[in-house]
């Protein structure tokens, strides 16, 4: 049984910051609420009032679904984009040479162009933080997360109900 003191406080101070999460997103919600974006209050966020409000500012139904099929190819192929410009100028790139023991460096590596002096032509080599030269180094790509995923479903099912209602 461990009797660490701080380890209790550390349960105490997380189960602190939950709570007062909580009762943020709570405190959100109940103004949400009251302003009526959930449909029970009336208020200005009511669905009804919100789709009257952009009627009367003369947003239509095609409108919105070029709005939200926009908002979800961005959030389909925004790491894409992303992984082929960080690609190109050379960036998220780890040094792959092999120390005496074996192990891979993994620093950090930058792209550099040397001129070959027989044809004059440019050979790209990458040069880690610690002096390592070598011709290829390993590219680390970003990937999507839940949340980016979460973003993209729901922009597909805003426009599907867009495209149903229609």
């Amino acid at each position: 049984m461990d009797t660490n003191p701080l380890k209790k406080n550390e349960y105490i101070q997380k189960r602190a910051q939950n709570i007062g999460l909580t009762m943020i997103v709570m405190g959100g919600s109940f103004f949400l609420y009251y302003l009526g974006l959930f449909g029970n209050v009336e208020g200005p966020l009511t669905p009804g009032n919100i789709g009257e409000s952009l009627a009367g500012m003369g947003v239509t139904k095609i409108h919105m679904l070029i709005f939200f099929l926009s908002f979800f190819i961005i959030a389909m192929t925004w790491n894409h984009i992303f992984n082929l410009v960080s690609y190109i100028i050379g960036s998220r790139l780890t040094c792959i040479k092999k120390n005496d023991e074996g192990n891979i460096c993994g620093a950090s590596t930058e792209k550099i162009k040397i001129k070959n002096t027989e044809n004059t032509k440019e050979i790209v080599k990458f040069k880690c933080i610690k002096g390592h030269k070598c011709s290829d180094a390993s590219f680390h790509p970003v990937k999507k997360g839940v949340i980016s995923h979460t973003v993209w479903v729901t922009a597909l099912v805003f426009c599907a109900i867009i495209l149903y209602c229609s």
